[in-house]
């Protein structure tokens, strides 16, 4: 985490930069791809930034099975399909894709 901010995931750094940068109807168009489900945090940035689908391999389910109780992950129990579904806006969800590959990057990092 960039300067040890909590908030610096980078689902929610790349929303943040796409919706300053990018116009609002080519981002309802736009895919962003992640390794891991994004949290809450970063599912309610793409909302608001307007990104349109997403795509990711692991789902913060088994996210939080892998790094159990670590303190730089202290993860919601709250899919990112549900953070959308209470949104005004459609937001796309696909995943948990390739999931055994997508979990095999954490090996090793969240010593528990």
């Amino acid at each position: 985490m960039p300067a040890h901010d909590g908030t610096a995931h980078a689902e929610r750094l790349l929303a943040s930069m796409a919706c300053t940068t990018i116009a609002p109807g080519i981002l309802r168009n736009a895919t962003l791809y992640s390794s891991a489900e994004p949290c809450a945090m970063c599912a309610g940035a793409m909302y608001w930034a307007g990104i349109g689908r997403l795509v990711y391999g692991l789902s913060e389910h088994r996210l939080r099975e892998i790094t159990g109780n670590h303190p730089e992950n202290p993860t919601l129990n709250l899919p990112c399909r549900n953070v959308f579904a209470s949104g005004q806006r459609q937001t796309e969800v696909v995943g948990p894709l390739l999931e055994d590959e997508a979990a095999a990057l954490h090996d090793g990092v969240w010593g528990k």
